[in-house]
């Protein structure tokens, strides 16, 4: 005996926004309209754009009653016919791509339809999807910005695919809207990420999204909302000061070779303020003569389309570093999280024990925890630490910021971790007050 197996078709049906029973006690109230489609276990809603009442609707047939007094019921009764007509083919043949219908997919043919979007069109011939535009993108960036920028760029890239394939969703540009704002941040605290990890995947999209607008491949400006918004929290970063660096310095390391060689590299970067990747691998020929003065000549790497060059003085801290146990050169390069996991085997040794209250939020959950001071060192407290010390120092804000790479006064500030009244001793010392 031969079965024949269909696709189920789904359900179509006309309702208004309201219950019936509200509506029920004021008959005149005009309400929306909106077509519900069951198909599955999967509920589609969508407005009609048209209102009614109760008094008006015929609840069995689901269409506007024909009266008289009802002037333009040919023209809702067509348009619903049309919808659910159209529905159903729609539906019919995604069904024949999609074992699942995506939701999101039958909002966007009836938005084409009801003339709310234009449908989306590429510039290039063959089409290009969602992630494909991406990677035009992040290819164009290449060799232009630093790699840890480009990773980056590919893991907001991968938190998208992860979206997609958890909504069993297929992202398009035309539907980067608030709703899916709030649910990409749902999911990324579902997998409780911080909210500063969040922030930066939503920087990120929101990059990939201005590419797409400028490049021609959507007209959708829905992600410049006020409301489509990077959140920040201000975390709790530490800085060594001068007198841990020396201790730093000073603590014999020779038993511990691995130890020994990430504690030099990171107090580079603690002697000339520059990002990890710039005081990560400083060879011998970086270092030039000026006016008299040994220097290393580096070309800063987070943008290399826009890095700029700054000499960092060759201290003496450096030259004895170099001396005592690098043949005279800058120590070789280390993995960044070899040297991330040894500076805090170094801070442990050193006794740094001190508890810091650090809160952040993770998982959409504000969280308070006291950390031993020494498991807060990372390659970036190195930068931290200088911009901090020679601030507290009387040093100039801007000539801080020539070594350190930042641009602008506030971006600096942010940065250092200076209590307020170290702020105040400073501007103090400043000359600005007669004291």
């Amino acid at each position: 005996m031969n079965t024949t197996f269909t696709r189920t078709k789904g359900k179509v049906r006309f309702a208004f926004k309201e219950s019936n029973k509200t509506l029920s006690e004021n008959k005149k109230q005009l309400s929306l309209i909106y077509l519900n489609f069951t198909y599955g276990n999967q509920r589609f809603k969508y407005s009609t754009g048209y209102k009614s009442c109760f008094d008006d609707w015929d609840f069995n047939k689901q269409r506007v009653k024909i009266k008289n007094s009802i002037t333009n019921k040919d023209e809702i009764n067509t348009h619903l016919n049309d919808l659910e007509s159209f529905l159903y083919d729609e539906y019919s043949q995604l069904s024949k791509e999609h074992s699942e219908v995506p939701k999101h997919l039958l909002k966007y043919a009836l938005d084409v339809k009801t003339n709310k979007v234009k449908e989306h069109k590429v510039k290039n011939k063959t089409g290009l999807s969602f992630f494909q535009v991406i990677d035009e993108f992040i290819n164009s960036k290449e060799g232009e910005i630093s790699n840890i920028t480009i990773r980056s760029y590919k893991q907001t890239k991968k938190r998208l695919e992860e979206y997609q394939k958890h909504y069993k969703e297929t992202l398009m540009f035309e539907y980067i809207d608030m709703d899916f704002y709030n649910k990409f941040n749902r999911f990324m605290e579902s997998n409780n990420y911080s909210l500063n990890t969040i922030g930066k995947h939503i920087k990120t999209l929101k990059t990939f999204l201005n590419y797409a607008l400028i490049e021609g491949y959507t007209k959708n400006q829905r992600f410049k909302s006020d409301d489509f918004k990077v959140k920040k929290e201000i975390t709790t970063e530490i800085y060594l000061t001068d007198d841990e660096i020396k201790q730093m310095h000073n603590k014999d390391l020779s038993k511990y070779p691995e130890l020994e060689h990430a504690r030099d590299v990171f107090l580079i970067g603690c002697y000339t303020g520059q990002r990890i990747s710039d005081y990560n691998g400083l060879k011998s020929e970086d270092i030039v003569s000026v006016n008299g003065y040994d220097c290393f000549k580096i070309r800063q790497k987070k943008n290399r389309k826009y890095s700029r060059t700054v000499h960092c003085p060759v201290t003496k801290e450096i030259k004895e570093i170099m001396n005592k146990r690098h043949n005279g050169k800058p120590p070789k390069k280390i993995a960044e999280q070899d040297l991330n996991d040894y500076i805090k085997q170094v801070g442990q040794m050193l006794e740094w024990n001190d508890l810091v209250k650090c809160e952040f939020t993770k998982g959409g959950v504000f969280q308070t925890e006291m950390i031993p001071k020494y498991n807060l060192i990372a390659s970036h407290t190195a930068r931290r630490s200088f911009c901090s010390n020679k601030y507290k120092a009387g040093m100039n804000v801007f000539d801080i910021m020539l070594f350190s790479g930042h641009t602008t006064e506030k971006e600096f500030y942010k940065y250092i971790r200076i209590k307020n009244e170290e702020r105040a001793s400073h501007i103090i010392k400043s000359g600005f007050f007669n004291v």
